[in-house]
């Protein structure tokens, strides 16, 4: 004789080769999506901070310091000025607040691809007002587009020769006209986003140790407790619950849970006859209840006073729909004297059955034939 496999067996057959693929799968999803997260992060963090330099710039200032930005100054003096102060230093409070590696505005043109106005930046990466620097295509190309369409570029992590990996947002500065003339750029070094990615992977490293111990005192609770038989019998029985009615597939269970498997089969079999004549009442029922509705508003709409149909009596859907169609046509004759005139000249509009004719009663008491057997 056969003997079914062990509940247990069985189970930790299935279970325990997927609590590793488990841990793993959540692991690195886990990290997915905190890595993709962070990077958000940083780009909302960029936008926001370039749209709000280029907002709160004053165009005055600013389009004073781009004419000495353009004259190539070969001092420090301008950055020492009123305008340059005034603008720089809420820049800089911002950079340090937000932990932004650059902060600073720009314009295109120059010898190179664009020259510095405003640089927050201090010490030896300062950028000087007028000073020039090459941009990856790239970023040349979204810093064009957000002048001339007034958007907000944003990069993705690119290594600029001068400056290392960096990752960028640009966003338009008008000048005292409200023509866009310069962008705010924002700056985040990639060395910052590392760090923040290492603490997302040690976070899923965690997350997936913690998932793999919950597997494993989950599959050790079902292999105790659960078996796929029972688990097979519980779907068949939520199956016919659901309305499904179709008959149970024999499957290999424990004695116990045969005998049930039996008993359901038979209670099946009873309801399912039980419902097929039950449904079959509630048909015919639902269709004469559906029928007697119809004829009692099709009678409703032909009791009109603009009306006067001569005829056997209807007894049918046909008979109750032309005596409708005729009481619709007759209203609206008697609210329209001139259509009565038009029917007038040009005979009954409705074709109706042998014996029967229709009438549109006019508000004067005439009537005009609207109805009449072909």
């Amino acid at each position: 004789m056969r003997h079914s496999v062990p509940i247990q067996t069985l189970l930790l057959r299935v279970f325990l080769p997927a609590i590793a693929v488990v841990a793993i799968g959540l692991g690195l999803l886990t990290y997915n999506r905190l890595y993709a997260t962070i990077l958000e992060g940083f780009d909302r963090k960029l936008i926001t901070t370039s749209a709000l330099t280029g907002a709160m710039i004053d165009s005055h200032d600013h389009d004073r310091l781009i004419a000495i930005a353009r004259s190539a100054p070969r001092s420090d003096i301008a950055e020492r000025s009123p305008e340059y102060l005034r603008q720089v230093r809420p820049m800089r409070r911002i950079r340090e607040r937000l932990g932004l590696t650059y902060l600073y505005t720009q314009i295109l043109g120059g010898d190179q691809d664009i020259t510095y106005v405003l640089d927050s930046t201090e010490g030896d990466n300062h950028s000087a007002i007028g000073a020039e620097d090459d941009l990856p295509e790239e970023t040349l190309a979204g810093v064009r587009r957000s002048i001339a369409h007034g958007t907000i570029h944003l990069s993705p992590i690119e290594y600029q020769e001068q400056w290392g990996l960096l990752k960028t947002a640009a966003a338009p500065i008008r000048d005292g006209s409200g023509r866009v003339v310069a962008t705010a750029g924002a700056d985040v070094n990639v060395s910052l986003i590392q760090v923040a990615t290492q603490n997302a992977l040690f976070t899923s490293v965690v997350i997936g140790m913690a998932s793999l111990l919950a597997c494993v005192l989950a599959v050790l609770m079902v292999v105790r407790h659960i078996a796929r038989p029972l688990d097979r019998l519980r779907q068949e029985a939520l199956r016919i619950a659901g309305g499904d009615h179709r008959p149970l597939t024999p499957f290999a269970a424990p004695r116990d849970i045969a005998r049930l498997q039996a008993m359901l089969a038979e209670r099946v079999a009873t309801m399912t006859g039980a419902l097929t004549d039950a449904r079959r009442s509630l048909l015919t029922a639902q269709q004469q209840a559906a029928t007697a509705a119809a004829h009692n508003r099709l009678r409703e709409v032909a009791e009109v006073p603009a009306l006067r149909f001569t005829g056997p009596p209807a007894q049918d859907s046909d008979a109750l729909l032309r005596r409708a169609a005729a009481a619709r046509l007759a209203e609206r004759i008697a609210a329209d004297p001139e259509l009565a005139g038009r029917i007038a000249a040009f005979g009954p509009m409705l074709r109706l059955a042998d014996g029967e004719s229709a009438d549109a009663v006019l508000p004067d008491g005439g009537t005009v034939r609207i109805g009449a057997a072909s």
